[in-house]
């Protein structure tokens, strides 16, 4: 069965193409290159439309298995067919926007001896464990707003797995050591000089497209676990 080319990993801007359905059930479809990032990672999928034979159905999830990715739709397309994909691209730009200020966010708090990152989403990052204080999360704020206004660029390139130097960051060296032996091209997402890490999902351009922290909070659990819990301008 033929893998899903993911026409995202070199392209987040890629708002539409064209595909062939390679394997088709009731109500999904497995097509031969899709722009459609699948659930994973921490980022929600993308949902949009694929249009074929005059008629147009609505991507409603994608999801990743093995290498294929599955997209399950409103309705049925048979195998062979030709369509037209078209990613909602409000709800992308928004997990791109997310995504890359969750990165950036991690490097500034790594910066000030946060402790071990253990969870993160588009909403929070929890270090544990951790002695971040309120002073400590000012600084932050500022600094993310700062380079914001810099415009740093947000640059993707690909490296070895035996040329990565995870240094002594636990975080990274887990994340490494949990990929599978046979995965030895990564691909690397750096944020001016303020962040790096592998990831495939998709990021904005430059830290401008990301937008200013509207908030930053700070929440204290047990045993030296602090959540820091964020929201961007303009996205609600």
């Amino acid at each position: 069965m033929s893998d899903s080319v993911p026409l995202y990993v070199d392209d987040s801007y890629l708002r539409e193409f064209d595909a062939v359905v390679v394997r088709s059930g009731p109500r999904f479809v497995v097509l031969d290159a899709t722009a459609f990032y699948p659930e994973g990672g921490g980022q929600p999928s993308d949902t949009g439309t694929l249009e074929a034979g005059g008629k147009t159905l609505k991507v409603l999830k994608a999801m990743k298995r093995g290498d294929q990715t599955f997209h399950y739709l409103d309705g049925d397309l048979p195998e062979g067919a030709k369509v037209h994909g078209a990613v909602d691209w409000g709800r992308r730009l928004t997990h791109m926007r997310l995504h890359s200020a969750e990165h950036l966010l991690t490097g500034l708090f790594e910066a000030e001896g946060s402790g071990l990152k253990v969870f993160s989403s588009f909403s929070q990052l929890d270090f544990q464990p951790s002695a971040i204080d309120e002073a400590t999360l000012r600084r932050v704020h500022d600094r993310f707003d700062s380079i914001v206004e810099e415009d740093a660029p947000v640059t993707i390139y690909y490296t070895s797995r035996e040329e990565l130097d995870v240094g002594d960051d636990a975080r990274k060296r887990s994340f490494l050591e949990k990929m599978p032996l046979g995965v030895h091209t990564l691909r690397m997402v750096k944020i001016g000089g303020y962040a790096l890490t592998f990831c495939m999902g998709t990021h904005v351009r430059s830290t401008a497209e990301i937008g200013r922290l509207r908030s930053l909070r700070l929440e204290t659990k047990k045993k030296q676990r602090m959540i820091v819990y964020f929201e961007l301008d303009n996205v609600k």
